[in-house]
């Protein structure tokens, strides 16, 4: 049987590429966006993932979109939309803090407790941290705090949805090839990418789907790093190693 699956934030990025997959393994897959018409019509058109346009920015629209959907028991939940947004210490926009923690932590947190309502027995969340939430931030502070949260929150909603067997666990991806990921200082990723490169969404879609999957049934609570190696990298050691 068909498996359905909500993946926030589907029609760029990660989102986009673990939509497709999912579609592509069978997956009936919901998928939400906000500003990209035209890919969603796309998605839509080419893989037949029912895209909604919601604005995570807002509790109504979020409330909103729960009652839209209270007929659609979800087997499973990608919490992968979220907003990314340089600071200046100096000149600290505390409205950016509040957008940023909106999208990327109340989102996240609203749809887990009331679409894992209806959620059936054995259901898997699966929330896209980042690595920026196991370290420290200097110009993206909310967005590192935001992550570092939604790592607790996977934790949390894991202990109070266990008895129903509803599986969460969190990814917390790396330098990843797209447009949140940003320009990097040239020859930057090689140097302190263990793997030499950027990782790609395709790359995190395939973990999404393990954890979506039976294959992956007594891991809970968790959070799978996907950075190519770059958390076990100590700079200073390897600018030392090399001098």
């Amino acid at each position: 049987m068909s498996k359905t699956i909500l993946v926030t934030g589907a029609s760029q990025g990660i989102g986009r590429e673990t939509a497709i997959l999912l579609s592509k393994s069978d997956f009936t897959v919901h998928g939400t966006y906000l500003s990209h018409e035209e890919e969603a019509s796309s998605m839509a058109a080419e893989y037949g993932i029912t895209m909604h346009k919601v604005d995570l920015g807002k509790n109504e629209d979020i409330l909103a979109f729960i009652v839209k959907m209270q007929e659609i028991s979800f087997d499973g939940l990608v919490n992968n939309a979220g907003i990314f947004e340089m600071e200046d210490w100096n000149n600290y926009d505390y409205h950016s803090w509040q957008r940023t923690l909106q999208v990327n932590l109340t989102a996240p947190f609203m749809l887990a407790c009331e679409l894992s309502k209806k959620m059936p027995d054995g259901g898997s969340i699966v929330n896209i941290a980042s690595t920026d939430g196991l370290k420290a931030a200097f110009n993206t502070i909310s967005y590192g705090v935001s992550k570092a949260a939604l790592i607790q929150l996977t934790k949390s909603l894991s202990v109070n949805l266990g008895a129903r067997g509803i599986r969460v666990n969190a990814i917390a991806p790396g330098w990843i090839d797209t447009s949140m990921s940003g320009q990097a200082p040239e020859g930057i990723v090689e140097e302190v990418v263990p793997l030499a490169r950027k990782g790609q969404p395709k790359e995190v879609g395939t973990v999404v789907k393990f954890l979506l999957s039976d294959d992956s049934s007594y891991i809970d609570g968790e959070t799978i790093v996907v950075d190519g190696g770059l958390l076990g990298v100590d700079y200073t050691l390897k600018k030392e190693s090399s001098s």
